[in-house]
């Protein structure tokens, strides 16, 4: 069997997806905190305008406690509470988070006979199973919008880097799509990353029910990256910690019987 035709049929055989495997897993606990921190935080932004104006300070009179939080949360989320320093670990860690998002997409696949079992969660079978299934199908589904974050991500942490690299590709005066994938490109990775599309997409009102709604889709999905965290670290307290306790109480009932 060639290797296209195990990758196809038999992907948990193939080498690569097994290292790709360890890498996802271990890159993932490594960065489960930061997407813990980062991704609730921001889906409490997308209600930023919200939150000050209903917040916001009498004339003269001392901010109140829930406008400083707000505050708070929106130097947490852009630069993790360390000025400029801070706004480079984001972007690093965003990084971080697109590598994890490769790697998924390369190990989602399970074969040719049950991929469509991948799609959805299975809340028949043990809680283990359970929480395989929900791990799988919400990076199935929730991929773009995660890929969409990371990318803005780097970008509204490293803008000049990513418009060096881009006029690179694009030269301003030779090329005549310089303009769509540039600029456009960075006017919508920055809107696009807290979902404020009210007043930017054709038939959207600045302050309607498109605008409304798009907030609440991105505050939503903003979630699933916690959540996948969660499942994720699950999985690997049942298929390293567990086993490795199991094997330590095994050994020291040995010793003690000896």
């Amino acid at each position: 069997m060639s290797s296209w035709n195990r990758w196809v049929h038999q992907p948990q055989d193939v080498f690569l997806r097994r290292a790709l495997f360890q890498i996802h897993l271990w890159a993932g606990i490594a960065v489960g905190l930061y997407i813990l921190v980062v991704c609730v935080s921001g889906s409490i932004l997308v209600y930023r305008n919200e939150l000050y104006t209903y917040f916001s300070p009498e004339a003269n009179g001392p901010l109140p406690a829930g406008f400083r939080v707000t505050a708070w949360l929106l130097r947490l989320h852009d630069n993790l509470l360390f000025g400029q320093t801070g706004r480079r670990v984001n972007g690093f860690g965003a990084l971080a988070v697109l590598l994890l998002c490769i790697t998924g997409a390369v190990i989602w696949w399970p074969g040719s006979r049950s991929w469509r079992r991948s799609l959805t969660i299975d809340w028949t079978s043990n809680w283990k199973r359970v929480n395989w299934t929900l791990h799988s199908a919400l990076g199935f589904w929730c991929f773009a919008f995660i890929v969409m974050w990371t990318v803005s991500g780097i970008y509204l942490s490293f803008p000049d880097y990513v418009t060096a690299v881009l006029e690179k590709i694009y030269d301003r005066d030779a090329s005549p799509t310089y303009n769509w994938f540039v600029d456009k490109g960075e006017y919508w990775l920055a809107y696009s990353h807290f979902g404020r599309f009210g007043g930017r997409i054709w038939g959207c009102a600045r302050v309607g029910v498109c605008d409304q709604a798009g907030k609440a889709i991105w505050a939503f999905f903003g979630l699933v990256p916690p959540v996948m965290f969660v499942t994720g670290a699950l999985m690997w307290w049942n298929r390293v910690v567990a086993p490795a306790r199991r094997m330590e109480t095994s050994r020291a009932l040995a010793e003690e019987a000896v």
